[in-house]
């Protein structure tokens, strides 16, 4: 979907991107990182709005420095700032939207209906944006990415200023786009749930340079199920009888990590225990989450 060779982005002495190489895959994908991180520039420069300093960025196989008009066909846009004419009504606003990017009066309003009744806009439609609540004000600037359907579609935090409902229904709109409509997705946000709710897989970006491409499934999944163990005393003997039991562990520094099988697996530490005479102050089966994955990678 979007490959990035070797790119940089200097502003000055800094660099926001710092000799950054991807390809992100079709489907749902989310970019992650925290303030400064480069994930606002990267996004910016594979829209054409940004030029790098040096590299290269392709989106769908378009080099964007040569072919900026022909690519722009093919991407949509949600801005994360509230830039909506409050003196238009949403259907009007779409179909402006629409001849804007070349379709006919009659194709424009036949898209725009098509797009609000998906998001399911109702009567509110007709109404001028200006007295839409904050979700349908959110709906109509998905919905003015989407009018002349793209082939991939950039969110610039999507669900930023919504209530829960607002949120949820979002998300459960960006989750039907590339069912309903083969949109691709490219969804940034600091909002992690959201990645793990929406995205199939993820980056994260720190210090203008990427830290982690994986599967969404995978990082959850890949300690979804094991047991936090803190104990009193050197750790050596403890570990040593649970390798007796061809037990695997991992200690981050806070705790030890062992895999959960079934109820057993609090046996074999308890045994571990009393082998090794080591007191057990914690043993509590808990699952790895985003958030986890994210501070371990940005601390």
């Amino acid at each position: 979907m979007i490959k990035a060779t070797n790119v940089v982005k200097q502003y000055g002495n800094l660099k926001a991107l710092d000799d950054f190489s991807i390809e992100i895959p079709a489907g749902k994908v989310g970019i992650l990182g925290p303030n400064g991180a480069g994930k606002s520039t990267f996004v910016k420069i594979a829209l054409g709005l940004l030029t790098p300093t040096s590299g290269e960025i392709t989106v769908l196989g378009e080099t964007l420095t040569k072919n900026t008009t022909e690519i722009r066909r093919k991407i949509g846009y949600m801005p994360e700032h509230d830039c909506i004419p409050n003196e238009m009504t949403g259907v009007g606003f779409l179909i402006e939207m629409g001849m804007v990017s070349g379709m006919s009066v009659a194709g424009a309003t036949e898209r725009t209906h098509e797009i609000l009744g998906h998001l399911r806009m109702g009567e509110e439609k007709y109404r001028l944006i200006g007295e839409y609540s904050g979700g349908m004000r959110q709906k109509i600037k998905l919905a003015q990415g989407l009018i002349h359907a793209p082939e991939v579609i950039f969110l610039d935090e999507p669900t930023s200023g919504l209530d829960p409902n607002a949120r949820r229904e979002m998300l459960e709109t960006i989750n039907g786009l590339t069912d309903v409509s083969n949109t691709k997705v490219l969804l940034s946000t600091h909002i992690l749930q959201d990645v793990e709710t929406v995205c199939d897989s993820v980056i994260i970006v720190k210090d203008g340079k990427l830290q982690m491409q994986e599967d969404v499934k995978a990082i959850v999944g890949e300690k979804s199920n094991f047991v936090r163990v803190r104990i009193g005393g050197g750790s050596e003997n403890f570990i040593s009888e649970l390798k007796k039991k061809k037990i695997t562990i991992e200690d981050d520094g806070r705790a030890l990590i062992i895999p959960y099988v079934d109820n057993s697996t609090y046996d074999d530490i308890i045994d571990a225990s009393v082998k090794s005479k080591c007191s057990l102050y914690e043993m509590e089966r808990t699952s790895q989450s985003m958030d986890s994955v994210y501070q371990e990678i940005v601390e």
